[in-house]
């Protein structure tokens, strides 16, 4: 893409009267609006021009990175062509993890920081859809079927290798892996039929810190010449958190002198696209405001503290207002987006439990 003079000017207008902040980083928590590891490479007659060049291309990519996170496909297709100068009214700061400048380029990698309020009050204003809601991890299972053997904690089992060798946490929803505990193996192995252990795959569960299971059978197997591979993908989800249990099929086929790890990263990549939209698709949120009233137990002051921090912390929550308040209750009347089991899903996420009925909320115990 062709940057002309006018460009660079927005450019330094915007670090100039609009104090973009750019900065030298170590890597930091995960955040939604935080946009990690944007490699970008220019060249210009001289390194500070394609450095100008680059950080301009890091924005641009940085906000396509996020808005695909954010939406559904069709909704991102109503603003992919939003414009430079409109990202460049988003961008808070931008980190610089790594770069080099060689005389006439520049090679680097960055972390661009989105206002969050300002892609918010943007996608509102033009009726997007989206969901800013990051769920806990869940934990994977992967199981490889290969002549008659089923693979989970083994170390032979190399759909699991994969996974525990590199975790997905790019996504709204982090994909973790088990180094293989005894206590997991108690809990769950390959040979256990899953619908009569829903409550071991929840304690598994409780005991990563996750808030669901997921299950990825990979089952290799050969046509009758051996000429090909076929590698049947069948994925479920078991959610622990009131979301609902999602399932996924799918075929790899390749020819049998093809086969190398890509086919494994492949499937990867299939389960990782298949979590992250079953979870956008089900928190999808739009900009209409949705108000309730809910009780608030807590056993002493810190609780009730710790409550406001992680409902301020909430993104689907506009705001809220105390009615009534107690030395061990609170009444407050909250304004949010999305549905009532979409607000109990975002409040088990950070450890607070809403009972739909009672409509009350506490600590997880």
């Amino acid at each position: 893409m062709k940057y002309n003079h006018i460009k660079f000017f927005i450019f330094f207008f915007f670090i100039t009267f609009f104090n973009l902040k750019i900065l030298f980083s170590e890597t930091t928590e995960d955040k939604i609006f935080e946009v990690k590891n944007i490699s970008v490479e220019a060249e210009s007659t001289s390194s500070t021009k394609a450095k100008e060049i680059a950080l301009l291309q890091a924005q641009e990519k940085g906000f396509k990175n996020l808005m695909n996170k954010m939406l559904l496909k069709s909704e991102y297709e109503k603003i992919e062509d939003t414009s430079i100068d409109k990202i460049l009214e988003f961008v808070d700061a931008i980190k610089i993890q790594n770069e080099k400048t060689p005389s006439t380029k520049y090679i680097g990698k960055l972390t661009i920081i989105f206002n969050e309020e300002k892609i918010l009050s943007y996608l509102n204003s033009n009726n997007i859809k989206f969901t800013s809601l990051r769920s806990k991890p869940l934990l994977i299972l992967p199981i490889y079927k290969f002549a008659g053997v089923t693979y989970l904690w083994e170390k032979k089992n190399i759909w699991r290798n994969i996974w525990v060798d590199d975790s997905s946490n790019e996504g709204l929803i982090p994909i973790k892996s088990s180094e293989g505990k005894f206590t997991d193996f108690i809990l769950f192995n390959q040979d256990q039929a899953v619908k009569k252990n829903i409550k071991n795959l929840e304690l598994l569960a409780e005991s990563h810190n996750t808030t669901g299971v997921l299950i990825a059978i990979l089952k290799k197997k050969f046509n009758r010449d051996k000429s090909r591979i076929f590698f049947n993908l069948n994925l479920s989800i078991y959610r622990f958190d009131g979301g609902e249990t999602n399932t996924f099929q799918d075929t790899i086929e390749i020819y049998s002198n093809e086969y190398s790890d890509d086919v494994l990263k492949e499937a990867k990549l299939k389960v990782e696209q298949f979590v992250n939209q079953q979870w956008k698709t089900a928190n999808v949120i739009t900009s209409k405001k949705e108000f309730e009233r809910i009780t608030v137990s807590y056993k002493n002051l810190d609780d009730w503290i710790n409550i406001k921090k992680i409902i301020n912390n909430i993104s689907i929550i506009d705001k809220y207002n105390v009615s009534k308040f107690s030395s061990d209750k609170a009444v407050i009347l909250l304004s949010y987006s999305g549905n009532l089991n979409q607000l109990k899903v975002a409040f088990k996420q950070s450890d607070l439990d809403f009972d739909l009925n009672s409509k009350n909320l506490n600590l997880v115990k």
